[in-house]
């Protein structure tokens, strides 16, 4: 089974020149008082709500207005035109870097902190079913991953099960075009190309 770690355009830079995807707090990206400092995936096809760019013009990036309005539409047509496109890294779930989260150690002690129940609450009322979430405890290096970009209502397959260290020349060439279309966003957007903290 495909599980699927969800990005946006500016962060693919910092990625793939990384070689790996960080854990939250290497990016800065925890927001759930440091109980959690894990790589995030999904089973969902849909991208996350909790993952949502939010744009202060676009109500629907507002993660109360999911909350308080069910089914809220997602323009990604209108928000690509200003952040980018949404992308997601796919990897097999038999791989042994991952964990079922609804099942694994690390989300019971998790569940002992209110904040974090109330993480999950929000999750699920916003439809991101946490049962279908999945971790890595670790970074995750880019070897046997595909990459898809969401265009026209639909995602496109633009790499397949490739290995970012042993890459062939096409591969290598798609990777770079991708990185420069991020560092372009980042310069318009005045996002840092590389958001890793390597002291973390």
């Amino acid at each position: 089974m495909k599980i699927y770690h969800y990005t946006k355009q500016y962060h693919l830079y910092s990625i793939f020149t990384d070689g790996f995807i960080a854990t939250e707090k290497k990016r800065g990206h925890s927001n759930t008082a440091n109980v959690t400092d894990y790589v995030w995936l999904t089973e969902s096809i849909f991208y996350p709500k909790t993952a949502l760019p939010y744009v202060s013009k676009f109500a629907y990036t507002n993660l109360c207005n999911h909350v308080a309005t069910k089914h809220l539409y997602v323009d990604w047509e209108e928000l690509s035109a200003y952040v980018g496109n949404a992308y997601r890294f796919s990897f097999d779930s038999n791989d042994k870097r991952f964990k079922k989260w609804f099942f694994c150690e690390e989300r019971k002690k998790c569940l002992q902190n209110n904040h974090w129940v109330f993480m999950e609450n929000i999750a699920n009322k916003v439809s991101d079913n946490t049962r279908l979430f999945w971790i890595a405890n670790n970074d995750i290096m880019l070897d046997s991953f595909s990459l898809e970009v969401y265009k026209n209502k639909e995602w496109v397959s633009l790499l397949e099960n490739v290995d970012l260290f042993n890459a062939d020349n096409k591969t290598v060439e798609i990777i770079n075009k991708l990185k420069t279309i991020s560092a372009n966003t980042c310069n318009s957007l005045n996002v840092p190309l590389q958001a890793l903290r390597l002291a973390a």
